[in-house]
This record gives structure tokens, C-alpha cells and sequence, in this order.
């Protein structure tokens, strides 16, 4: 989707080898001893369901007929349906909330939220000389190390459209990542979050660099979670189904946003589920696809696409990251401007469309039905305690 911090971000160009510039130093609370592999805090998420992995599970369709869906399960072989949020694009918060560790324990002992996003922005559309690398590398480390410490998954999100022009980065970054974390159930690959679409690369270019990516960090980590991106902008998941990545643990990206995209792209996901992919949904809004910004007259709600989207979720068992852990203005932010870092985020620290003007009819995007002006944070809050 596009994003509001597209619109305002520094232009970046990263090219293969390139040496970090505007190196900025590492926040102060990184890790003076790591934990052990396997000592998550009892009762913790990842206590509690360990080593995921992607299996075939027995389904019984609604015509009574027995299928096979392919899902998360947890180290005793059972099925899990992860539920999170997303950090914002880690060069453009407005405060740090998903790198403050208080706020993350007060998210998974409230919220019930089992993983976290790191959004780590590394380029804007339009390219340029500034590295984003440099600011947001430091800090996804810190939401993975905090994330390891309480015992809650976390995704390392390479969160660019364009991530076919720098392969050579990408490998070396998660090649990294995975030598140093690769240990930890906890974390979760997600090198390519939306490849751009209209249709500007194709699912055989994607699949190409997601091999490469997959390829380097299984020579390291042979077991944790990749989350792939699919054609435009992650939502053309039938085409991945024809010719899937060659591997084990991969699963595949379908985003939405309720006020822009509704039956069709589900329908894409039921050809993708049919044909033998794992879903994750590491990004999605009840809200239109820039975010809802009022700037665009986008900054609505749309609860009743959005409650079919989860219904359908549910259904498969598909786990799912809400956008974005931030108080910017537009309705996907899930705080409002009084929170503070560290929580804690009760109701009245939500955004919500509660008194909001109502709209009836057929959206911009094309979805019919109600849309209601405010923000999603207390919908997507009410989910992850579910």
C-alpha cells in the first residue's frame, strides 16, 4: 500500500555493496548478556507454542468434505493463529513506541498480542542518496532483542516495494540477522514486504530474489519462518500458488485494507490456500490502502469489510499484523496523540471511530457498505484480545 510516511520520508537509493552513511549509534538499551535460546518467560507466547512451523492441517469444508490447509502449528504439532501489530516505518514514527520494552510487556500481558512488526524502512519510492538503513537497522534490532526477551514473536520486515534492486543487501542483512538470532524461535524473515505492482514486477522476478533470500539464510537458519511478499503490493497470492519458492517454513503475504480491498482479493486467497500455500496477512488496516489519511478525505473506518476479512482469517487460521503502532494523524494509527511511550494504552489511548460520521455506499476503493470516520486502534485492539 502507500503509506503516509511515502509521501514525507528522505528519497533513498540502496545498490548492491553500498557502504552505510549517516551511521547513527545504537540505541543505549541493547543487550549486555543475551538470553539463552529457549529461556522465554514462562507463559510467554513463545513458551507457549515454541518452534513454528508451516504443516498441513486436516479441514473439514463446509460441504462436509475433508481438505488439507496448510498453517502455523507450534512445537506440539497444534495449530496457532499469531495476532500482532506492526511498528510504523522506523524512520518516520513519531515516538519510539514499539522499540519501548515497557510498552511491548504491556501489549502481550493486555493486548494479548503474541508478535510484533519491525517496519524497517530502508528506501522511498522515488530513490535518492539517503540510506534509511543507518536510522532504522539500530532500532528493528532493538524490537528483536526486547521481543526475545519477553518471549513474543517478532518479524524482521525489509519494508520496501523495490527490495529486487538491492538482492545483494538484503542477503547480506539477513544472512546476518539470521547467524545472529537464527537460534531464537522468536524471530520471524519477512525480506520483501510489498513488490510493487501495474505491474511492475513480475511473480517469476519476485520469486527469483526470494529464492536468493531464502537460499543464504537457510544455509544458516534452517527452520524459521519466511513470510514472502506476492505480486502487487502483496495481494496477488493465486499467482505465487502456481510456481511457489522451493522450501520449508515459507509463507506467503496477502495484505488488505478494508475501505479499498474486499471479496476479490479474498478470492485470490482462497485459489492461493487450494492450491497449497500458507497465508500470512503481516499487514492490514480496516481502513483505506494509504493509511486513511484525511489529507486524501481517506481518514474513515470501514468495520464491516474488515470483520469479513478476519471471519475469513479465522477460518483458515491465518495470523495476522495490524498497521501501525503510532500516533500519526491518519485513522491506522492505534494510538492518539496523548499516549505514551511506555503505556500504559488504555481504552481512552485508542483511536476509534466511536460518534464518527457515517458513510454509506460504494468507497473510492470499490467496497460497498459503511464507513465511519475516526480511527481503527480500539477495532484492532478488540481483535487481539479475542
Amino acid at each position: 500500500m502507500i503509506y503516509a510516511e511515502r509521501c514525507s520520508m528522505f528519497l533513498v537509493l540502496i545498490a548492491a555493496g553500498l557502504t552505510l552513511s549517516c551511521a547513527s549509534a545504537p540505541p543505549s538499551d541493547k543487550w549486555s548478556t543475551p538470553p539463552a535460546p529457549g529461556s522465554a518467560p514462562p507463559g510467554s507466547p513463545v513458551a507457549l507454542h515454541g518452534q513454528l512451523a508451516v504443516a498441513g492441517v486436516p479441514t473439514v469444508a463446509a460441504d462436509g468434505s475433508s481438505t488439507v490447509v496448510y498453517q502455523l502449528v507450534d512445537q506440539n504439532g497444534l495449530p496457532v493463529q499469531l495476532k500482532g501489530v506492526s511498528s510504523s516505518g522506523l524512520n518516520y514514527e513519531s515516538q519510539p513506541f514499539a522499540e519501548n520494552k515497557q510498552a511491548l510487556t504491556w501489549m502481550r500481558d493486555n493486548w494479548k498480542l503474541s508478535v510484533i512488526r519491525a517496519a524497517m524502512t530502508i528506501n522511498s519510492q522515488t530513490g535518492g542518496p539517503t540510506d534509511l538503513l543507518s536510522i532504522t537497522q539500530p532500532k528493528a534490532e532493538i524490537i528483536v532483542q526486547h521481543a526475545i526477551e519477553l518471549g513474543v514473536y517478532v518479524m524482521v520486515d525489509w519494508h520496501t516495494e523495490d527490495a529486487i534492486n538491492h538482492q545483494d543487501a538484503a542477503i547480506a542483512y539477513y544472512t546476518q540477522m539470521a547467524t545472529t538470532y537464527g537460534a531464537y524461535p522468536n524471530v520471524i524473515w519477512e525480506p520483501f514486504n510489498e513488490p510493487a505492482g501495474n505491474p511492475r514486477y513480475s511473480w517469476a522476478q519476485i520469486k527469483a530474489y526470494h529464492q536468493a533470500v531464502a537460499d543464504a539464510v537457510r544455509s544458516v537458519d534452517p527452520d524459521n519462518l519466511m513470510v514472502l511478499g506476492t505480486p502487487s503490493w502483496s495481494q496477488n497470492v493465486d499467482q505465487a500458488a502456481a510456481d511457489p519458492v522451493v522450501g520449508t517454513n515459507l509463507l506467503y503475504t496477502l495484505h488488505w485494507y478494508s475501505c479499498t480491498q474486499g471479496q476479490s482479493i479474498r478470492s485470490k486467497g482462497d485459489t492461493a490456500v487450494a492450491g497449497g500455500l500458507a497465508l500470512f496477512v503481516s499487514e492490514f488496516g480496516a481502513t483505506f490502502s494509504d493509511g486513511g489519511l484525511s489529507s486524501n478525505g481517506h481518514n474513515y473506518v470501514c468495520e464491516d469489510e474488515a470483520n469479513l476479512w478476519l471471519s475469513w482469517m479465522a477460518k483458515y487460521g491465518i495470523s495476522g499484523v495490524a498497521w501501525k503502532l503510532d500516533a500519526h494523524s491518519d485513522s491506522s494509527s492505534i494510538l492518539t496523540a496523548t499516549a505514551t511511550v511506555g503505556g500504559p494504552w488504555t481504552g481512552d489511548k485508542l483511536s476509534s471511530d466511536a460518534g464518527g460520521a457515517l458513510f454509506t455506499g460504494t468507497l473510492p476503493g470499490g467496497v460497498s457498505g459503511t464507513a465511519i470516520q475516526g480511527g481503527h486502534g480500539q477495532f484492532v485492539v478488540t481483535w487481539l484480545q479475542q
